[in-house]
């Protein structure tokens, strides 16, 4: 059996304690608020560790994952007058949707697109389209459909003044 002294010991937890704390840290859940917008989402930061660069127009964020997997959470402007059925018709157009689901003022789609499955959620709001978009291989979906609806849920946005 090996004995570390008290001084080799702390010197052992000390160097180790960065890890630690970026393995506690990528445990967490992420709250992203984007200022532009306020539109706002929670998701768990072990699952998409990597913040992806942020778009020079503010309107979100992206993250991913060493697997594949990606998420992406942003605002924009409802200058087309957009409803939740023609998102639903315009992600149909260029993505093979197998679920579709909307309310008065939300909508859900999901699907493949590029070989992946999506699933995107979006709040309309006054003049405002807020979304949450998550994005894997389908590999790994015994991982990430059960984060789907959690995480699409937490979804929520202001009305434009």
């Amino acid at each position: 059996m090996i004995r570390l002294s008290r001084p080799l010991l702390l010197a052992a937890f000390v160097a180790a304690a960065p890890l630690l704390a970026v393995q506690s840290a990528a445990a967490e859940d992420v709250n992203y608020v984007n200022e532009r917008f306020g539109t706002s989402a929670t998701f768990p930061g072990e699952r998409f560790p990597q913040p992806l660069p942020a778009p020079t127009n503010g309107d979100g964020l992206g993250w991913t994952a060493p697997n594949g997997a990606e998420i992406y959470i942003y605002g924009r402007d409802n200058l087309g007058g957009e409803t939740p059925q023609t998102i639903i018709a315009n992600r149909a157009e260029t993505d093979e949707v197998t679920y579709k689901a909307s309310g008065k003022r939300w909508a859900v789609v999901s699907g493949y697109r590029d070989g992946k499955i999506f699933y995107e959620r979006y709040i309309l709001r006054g003049d405002l389209i807020h979304s949450v978009a998550v994005r894997y291989p389908e590999e790994v979906r015994d991982i990430y459909d059960p984060l789907v609806g959690p995480v699409t849920m937490s979804l929520r946005g202001p009305s434009s003044s």
